[in-house]
């Protein structure tokens, strides 16, 4: 197989020279055509020459999605310069540690999550980044009409070099800056679009924002055939569709949560429907149930699994259009011609087709490096393969099935649990048209299993009959303890579903759970053994009004709870027969604040009687609730309670105070 030696410029200019009147980039009403593409990619260019850009500079582009976007990464790129990519979603707090570990030394900016690409903003900026005001350049408001294109020096350069620089998505740890060239991902489009060829059309939307290394390697299916490019202005469903409609677009790339939102919508669904004829899925688990609703929805389209990630300029796997249902909907296919991938085990190399480890690939489709990391960070092996931190098996056709993240295993009991196994069986219920497996800590098995589900259209959620269906298809073990249902997961600025904010949810609403059940019973958080002497009655009930006003008790009301126990107190003391224990509890319950007294009761004595009688219409000016029983074991019990305030939220109090396990 040959591969190619050429750039992202040369590939433009010979299809300006061929079609320059056709369409390029689309967004709204803005049309650029191939010829007005590689003009004003010269002009970024040459701009970039004169302010004096050396090659390998680092230049960081941070804006939204839009055709400027396109021609300025790719002009970058033209000038010898390495493109930064910043999500457009951070704020300048966020973005400042990324532009300054890049050793970034030009900025194109324009509107995002936290600015609006105003030439104004740049001073701010350059304050910010440390950058000189004049390298700080706003991509809306940049005149390149008065810049001269000019022949840009290539000598020395090949499509090897440093194209550009995406950060992965980090977690709990600084994200890794990845360093791509123009080969790997040419070549990787070249193969992958000779792959889908019989059904790639000539007008697609890309349904991901620009700045992810997928819309990237999208974007240049389309460009590097001459195609066209249309771009929604915001990566929503309803934009999607109407984008579609408005366009008449045969190609959607997109991930799982925008194709179940059109298809949720019957109006977006009608305008999407007749028209797209192939319908790509990457980024997100797609469970066989979830793609067969997809497919039957857009009844027009085949879908297509992908597979790959920023190291490898995104996808390097895919069915075909021609498999097998089963392959399409069970598999993220094979990888495209010239490119190796395998399972791999740390104490057995390479595994035989039908055995889980982890998925490896070698090939021309690798990053260049990981930027500042040293040799034994680059996650790529002495014999070329890199490790993508991702559990997958393969068939004996090569077709590859991702089982989970290492990472992202649960160790219940001591036992390796790969949450995306669990979630395809889960997902495969008729009701249940989303789900995400996440871990929770477990006293006695370490960790334990909680479900994050969405309900199907038109279907109710039976707790129990799932229950049932999840134990018959992978045991009681594997299980999930609890389900949460949710409208639908969060997403994230790549249109992927948000695994962070999603599991912090979920532990959230366990929590809730949990201390739903324990303030039934009541979550006793003072429990004091007292002699009947009135000397205690004092420092005790001081505790019981300090607890109140922690409790957002007025202070009013905190006095009041003083009086009553104290009250209370005095009235089990006087009735003691003789000097012995009194139990006092502080108890949280749902909706009110409990004290329950507890000592060994009296003999009745009709003398006492009036006392209690006035202690007891004391206590009911003072409390909300009053009630008193003789225990089994013939103690007197007395409970008195009080309603929180208006509003108060007992367990976010909890929450925010208590680690709940």
């Amino acid at each position: 197989m040959k591969l190619l030696e050429t750039s992202y410029y040369n590939i433009l200019a010979q299809h300006a020279a061929d079609a320059p009147d056709r369409p390029a980039i689309v967004m709204d009403d803005v049309r650029i055509t191939y010829r007005e593409l590689v003009d004003r990619i010269e002009r970024v260019a040459a701009f970039m020459v004169q302010k004096g850009l050396q090659r390998g500079d680092k230049v960081a582009l941070w804006a939204s999605a839009s055709p400027a976007w396109l021609y300025t990464y790719y002009g970058i790129i033209h000038a010898g310069g390495v493109a930064v990519i910043l999500n457009a979603n951070l704020t300048v707090k966020d973005a400042i540690p990324l532009v300054q570990f890049a050793d970034t030394k030009y900025i194109w900016f324009g509107a995002t999550h936290d600015i609006k690409g105003s030439a104004s903003e740049a001073p701010a900026l350059a304050e910010a980044f440390h950058i000189p005001e004049a390298c700080v350049l706003s991509i809306p408001d940049t005149d390149l009409s008065q810049i001269t294109p000019v022949p840009i020096d290539m000598t020395g350069r090949t499509p090897r070099d440093d194209a550009y620089i995406i950060y992965t998505s980090g977690t709990t740890a600084f994200p890794k800056a990845v360093v791509s060239s123009q080969y790997a991902i040419t070549n990787i489009v070249s193969q992958l679009s000779k792959a889908i060829a019989s059904v790639r059309g000539e007008r697609a939307v890309l349904g991901v924002p620009l700045f992810h290394a997928y819309a990237i390697y999208v974007s240049w299916i389309y460009l590097s055939n001459g195609a066209t490019l249309i771009l929604p202005k915001r990566i929503k469903a309803d934009v999607i569709a109407n984008a579609v409609e408005k366009e008449d677009a045969s190609d959607l790339w997109s991930v799982a949560p925008i194709y179940q939102g059109i298809i949720d919508n019957e109006v977006l669904t009608e305008k999407t429907a007749p028209r797209v004829r192939v319908c790509t899925i990457a980024g997100s688990y797609t469970s066989p149930v979830q793609f067969m609703r997809f497919e039957a929805s857009l009844y027009n389209a085949t879908f297509l699994n992908m597979y790959g990630m920023t190291e490898t300029c995104a996808t390097y796997t895919t069915t075909r259009p021609g498999d097998d249902i089963y392959v399409r909907y069970n598999t993220v296919g094979r990888t495209v011609d010239g490119v190796e991938a395998g399972a791999w085990s740390e104490s057995k190399g390479l595994l035989p087709p039908g055995e889980v480890g982890e998925i490896v690939t070698r090939g021309y489709h690798l990053k260049n490096r990981y930027y500042k990391l040293p040799p034994e960070k680059q996650a790529i092996d002495e014999d070329g393969w890199l490790h993508s931190g991702d559990l997958g098996v393969f068939d004996e056709q090569g077709n590859l099935q991702i089982v989970g993240r290492i990472k992202d295993l649960i160790i219940k009991g001591g036992e390796n649990l790969a949450p995306a196994e669990i979630e395809k069986e889960v997902m495969s219920h008729p009701s249940i048209s989303g789900c995400r497996i996440f871990g929770f800590r477990d006293r006695i098995y370490g960790e334990n299993l909680g479900a994050c589900i969405t309900i199907a259209p038109g279907e109710t959620f039976d707790e129990k009959a799932v229950r049932e269906y999840v134990k018959g298809k992978v045991g009681s073990y594997k299980s999930p303890v609890h389900y949460f249902i949710y409208d639908a997961f969060p997403l994230n600025a790549n249109g992927k579903v948000d695994q962070i904010h999603l599991h912090e949810d979920m532990l959230t609403r366990l929590h809730r759970r949990i201390l739903d059940n324990k303030l039934t019973e009541g979550i006793c958080i003072a429990d004091i053994t007292i002699k009947n002497s009135t000397y205690n009655i004092t420092p005790v009930a001081a505790m019981m009004e300090e607890c109140a006003a922690n409790l957002g008790f007025s202070k009013r009301r905190a006095i009041k709870v003083r009086g009553a126990a104290e009250e209370i107190l005095i009235m089990r003391v006087n009735e003691a027969d003789e000097i012995g224990d009194i139990n006092v509890k502080l108890l949280y319950m749902h909706d009110f604040l409990r004290i329950v007294v507890t000592d060994p009761g009296m003999a009745f004595d009709p003398s006492r009687e009036e006392q209690r009688k006035l202690s007891s219409a004391i206590l009911l000016k003072l409390v909300d609730d009053f009630s008193w029983q003789v225990l089994p074991d013939g103690k007197y019990e007395v409970s008195i309670d009080f309603a929180y305030e208006q509003d108060w939220d007992i367990k976010g109090f909890l929450l925010k105070h208590q680690d709940v396990k």
